[in-house]
C-alpha cells in the first residue's frame, strides 16, 4: 500500500497526530509482548473511511481546520453523555460577545436554566465568519437519568441538542448481595418433540422452568438477531443481518393464536410443512446436523398460511400498535427483507441499495403486502420471545433469559442498507495476530463509525442495546471491547495490517447502561483474551460483570483456586468456542483439529500438555475435597468441576448444557468456514443419541450438577431445605 501514500512522505508524524486526534492508534503491543507501529498506509485509509481523505500535505491542515470548525460552529455538543454524580460543563458556542440563554428540559418535560460559569476562553477569529465565542454552562451533578434536551436561544437563532444522563454504576438488584447461577444453551440445538426440527422460543421456555424449578435464575443462550429471511442462513448467530431484530427462525408457529382458527385445507399444510421440518420425516440422529434451511423453508411455508388468516380486532390492534412504536425501523427492515426475496443477497443494483432512492420508494409501494408480513414476523418473534421469558419468571428464575449480543452484522445485511452511514463500509472487524491465529482474524464485519453515532446521539447502539433487552433480564456482550475499541481492517488488507480505533467508552458504556438500568437488567462482558489492563477495572466499576472461564484462569502455568476468581464475573468452565468438558477430557477438539490441519504443533504434543493440564486440576480438585478417588471417572470430574465454579466468588455461575448431559462435540471451531459444520451441533450425550427438551431434567447429570450449584450458590433454595 506504500504506493498509495508517497504524496505523504515525510509527514508520518504529523498523520499520526491527526489520527490520533480521531481516536485511530498508531500502535500496538501484540500478545507475545512484541510492539508495533501502524504503517502510514493504513493510519491513512482509516482517516479516509472518517471522512478525511488525504491527497496531499495540505489535505492535513485541512482536515484540522474542518474538526476545529467542527467544534466551534456547533453552538452545542453533540452526543453529551454524562455520568449522574459527575454533571457536566457544557461549552455553548455563539457569536463573539452576543448574548445567549441555556436550559434544560428533561424528558418528562420539566425545564430549568443552567448556571453559566466565570470561565474565558479566548475566542476563536474565523475571518470573513467573524470570531466565535465560548460560554460555559453547567449541567449540575444528580441531574435523574434519562435523555434530556438541552436548549439554546442566540442571535443566530433556536438550537436543541440531547444529552444523555446515566448511572455512575449499574444496580445490581439482588446480586448485590447475593450470588446467583444458571445455564447455558445454544439455543438451536436443543430440540423437543415439537420442535421443527431444532430449537426455538417454544423450547426456550421449557428450558426455563425446567432449570427454574432447580433453582437455577437465568439461561444464557445464543444471539437472537435476525438471519436472512431466505435459503441459504447463515448458520453464525454471530453473523445476523440485524442486530435491532429477531430471528423468526425462533418461532413456534402452533404456538401462534390464528393457528387454532386454521381451516382444515391449511390446517394439513401446516401438519405436512411440520413434518417435513421436523424429524418425523428426517430423525435428528440421521441426519447428524441441524439443516437451518430445511426447517426454516417449512416454517415459513407454514406461516405464510398462518398470516393469511383474519386476526380478531383485539389481535389486530396489537399488531397494529406494535407496528407504530417501532415504527420507521420496523418498516425499513421489513422492507430489506422484501427486497432480499426480490434481488437475493446482493450485493444489489445502486438504486436498490440506497435505502432513500425512488426506486426503493416505488417497491415500498409494490411490495407493501411482503413488508407486513416481515412486519408481523418480528411482531410474532417477540411475542413468543416474551412468553418464554414469562415461563422463567413464573418458575422462580429473578433474571430469567440472558440474550447475547454480537459484535457485529453482516456487511450486506439490513442494518447495513437501512443506516449506511452508520458503519464504515471500507473497513472490516477483526483481530490481530495472536498465539491461536499467527495472522490475525476477520470477522467480515463493518465497524460502526464513532463520529456517525456522536453526531447522531448514539441513536444507533441505544437502539441495538433497547432492542437487545427486550423481554430478557440480562444481556451477555460478545468482546465487550467492542465498546471501548475495535480492530479496524483496510478491505483488501490482511488482518495484521489493520489498527485499534477508539469509541467514546464514556458514551458507549454509558448508554448501555442506562439502558439496562431501565430493563432492571444485569449485563455480563465477554472479556477474555487480550484486553487492556485497566479496562477489567473500568467496566468492573461501572457495574458491568466480566467472564471467567476456568481453562484460562491461571498463575503463570497453574490454575487458580475457586477464592482467586473475581466477584464480579459470571464463572464458567468452558464456553460455546471451547468443546464439551468431556470432549476436552478426551481430547477430541484436539483431534478434530489435527484433522483439519489447524493444530499449531504435533498431535501427541498438545495431548500431553493437555493431560498435564488434567492432572493438575485433579491434583487441585483432590486437594480440595472434591475428589475422592484416586481414579475419578469422567462423570465425577465433570461434576467436581462445577462445584469448583460453584465455590468462587462470582456473582453469577453458569453450567453449560452440553456438561449436563455428557455431549462431545463442540458447537464451533475458531479459524474454521465450511471445513466443520460451525453452529450445527445437535446436542446429543455420550453416546451421540439426541437428547430432547423433555428428558433433560431425567439425565442424572443435570440432576447432580444443579443440586450442587443449588447446595453452593444459593442454599436457601426449597429443594435443599426440603432435603
Amino acid at each position: 500500500m506504500a504506493e498509495t501514500t508517497h504524496y505523504l512522505e515525510g509527514y508520518l508524524p504529523q498523520v499520526q497526530d491527526l489520527a490520533r486526534r480521531l481516536g485511530v492508534d498508531t500502535d500496538y503491543w501484540d500478545f507475545a509482548g512484541n510492539y508495533h507501529e501502524v504503517s502510514q498506509s493504513t493510519l491513512v485509509r482509516v482517516i479516509d473511511a472518517l471522512g478525511f481523505t488525504l491527497q496531499s500535505c495540505d489535505d492535513i491542515g485541512r482536515a484540522y481546520e474542518s474538526l476545529d470548525r467542527e467544534y466551534w460552529f456547533s453552538t452545542l455538543p453533540k452526543g453529551l453523555v454524562v455520568r449522574q454524580s459527575h454533571g457536566a460543563n457544557i461549552p455553548v458556542h455563539v457569536p463573539d460577545g452576543t448574548s445567549l440563554e441555556v436550559w434544560l428540559e428533561t424528558e418528562n418535560g420539566d425545564t430549568r436554566p443552567l448556571e453559566q460559569l466565570d470561565i474565558w476562553v479566548p475566542p476563536r477569529d474565523f475571518g470573513p465568519e467573524g470570531r466565535r465565542g465560548e460560554a460555559t454552562f453547567r449541567l449540575p451533578e444528580g441531574t435523574e437519568w434519562g435523555y434530556h434536551t438541552l436548549h439554546a436561544k442566540t442571535v443566530e437563532g433556536d438550537f436543541s441538542q440531547q444529552v444523555a444522563v446515566v448511572p455512575d454504576r449499574l444496580p445490581l438488584g439482588n446480586l448485590e448481595h447475593s450470588r446467583s447461577w444458571g445455564v447455558m444453551t445454544q439455543l438451536y440445538s436443543v430440540s423437543s418433540r415439537g420442535s421443527w426440527g431444532m430449537g426455538d422460543f417454544h423450547d426456550l421456555g421449557h428450558i426455563a422452568e425446567i432449570f427454574g424449578r432447580q433453582g437455577a435464575d437465568f439461561v444464557l443462550t445464543n444471539p437472537l438477531h435476525a438471519g436472512e429471511p431466505n435459503v441459504p442462513l447463515t448458520p453464525s448467530p454471530y453473523l445476523p443481518v440485524s442486530r435491532r431484530f429477531l430471528n423468526p427462525l425462533y418461532i413456534r408457529p402452533d404456538d401462534i393464536a390464528e393457528y387454532s382458527q386454521l381451516d382444515s385445507t391449511s390446517e394439513s399444510l401446516v401438519k405436512v410443512a411440520f413434518a417435513q421440518a421436523s424429524n418425523e420425516i428426517f430423525p435428528v440422529d440421521a441426519v447428524k446436523y441441524i439443516d437451518r434451511d430445511r426447517s426454516w423453508k417449512a416454517k415459513r411455508e407454514a406461516l405464510e398460511v398462518i398470516f393469511k388468516v383474519k386476526r380478531s380486532p383485539s389481535r389486530e390492534a396489537e399488531f397494529s400498535d406494535f407496528v407504530a412504536v417501532r415504527g420507521q425501523d420496523l418498516q425499513n427492515f421489513a422492507l430489506w427483507c422484501a427486497l432480499y426475496d426480490r434481488f437475493g443477497p446482493g450485493p444489489w443494483e445502486d438504486d436498490v441499495a440506497d435505502v432513500s432512492s425512488p426506486r426503493v420508494a416505488a417497491l415500498r409501494e409494490e411490495l407493501a403486502k411482503r413488508v407486513e408480513f416481515y412486519c408481523w414476523l418480528q411482531w410474532i418473534a417477540s411475542t413468543q420471545l416474551h412468553a418464554a421469558q414469562e415461563s422463567a419468571k413464573n418458575s422462580g428464575m429473578t433474571i430469567g433469559i440472558m440474550n447475547d449480543l454480537a459484535v457485529g452484522v453482516h456487511k450486506c445485511g439490513a442494518d447495513v442498507w437501512s443506516i449506511p452511514d452508520a458503519f464504515v463500509r471500507t473497513m472490516s472487524v477483526g483481530a490481530p495476530p495472536d498465539m491461536y491465529n499467527q495472522l490475525g482474524q476477520d470477522w467480515s464485519q463493518p465497524p460502526m463509525n464513532p463520529r456517525y453515532m456522536a453526531t447522531h446521539d448514539w441513536e444507533p447502539l441505544r437502539g441495538i442495546i433497547h432492542r437487545a433487552l427486550a423481554d430478557c433480564g440480562a444481556l451477555r456482550i460478545d468482546h465487550v471491547m467492542g465498546l471501548l475499541r475495535l480492530w479496524w481492517i483496510p478491505q483488501g488488507t490482511d488482518p495484521n495490517e489493520g489498527t485499534y480505533v477508539r469509541y467514546n467508552h464514556e458514551a458507549t458504556v454509558g448508554i448501555m447502561l442506562l439502558e439496562a438500568a431501565r430493563a432492571n437488567a444485569v449485563v455480563v462482558g465477554e472479556d477474555l483474551g487480550t484486553v487492556e489492563d485497566w479496562v477489567r477495572d473500568y467496566l468492573k466499576d461501572r457495574g458491568i460483570l466480566g467472564t471467567s472461564v476456568l481453562w484460562f484462569e491461571r498463575n503463570g502455568s497453574d490454575f487458580r483456586y475457586p477464592d482467586q476468581y473475581r466477584e464480579m464475573c459470571m464463572a464458567a468452565v468452558n464456553t460455546h468456542d471451547l468443546p464439551p468438558t468431556l470432549g476436552f477430557l478426551r481430547a477430541v477438539h484436539l483431534e478434530v483439529q489435527d484433522s483439519l490441519g489447524i493444530l499449531p504443533q504435533p498431535l501427541e504434543q498438545a495431548k500431553d500438555a493437555l493431560y498435564d493440564d488434567i492432572s493438575k486440576l485433579v491434583e487441585m480438585l483432590r486437594n480440595m475435597g472434591l475428589l475422592e478417588n484416586e481414579y475419578p471417572t469422567e462423570s465425577e470430574l465433570i461434576l467436581a468441576l462445577h462445584r469448583f465454579i460453584g465455590m468462587t466468588p462470582a456473582k453469577l455461575s453458569v453450567v453449560s448444557l452440553v456438561d449436563a448431559v455428557g455431549d462431545l462435540r463442540m458447537q464451533n471451531q475458531p479459524g474454521t468456514n465450511n471445513e466443520y459444520p460451525n453452529w450445527r451441533i445437535p446436542l446429543t450425550d455420550s453416546l451421540g443419541r439426541s437428547v430432547k427438551v423433555e428428558e433433560l431434567e431425567y439425565y442424572v447429570g443435570v440432576g447432580e450438577i444443579c443440586e450442587a450449584m443449588r447446595e453452593l450458590v444459593n442454599p436457601q433454595h426449597p429443594e435443599n431445605t426440603e432435603n
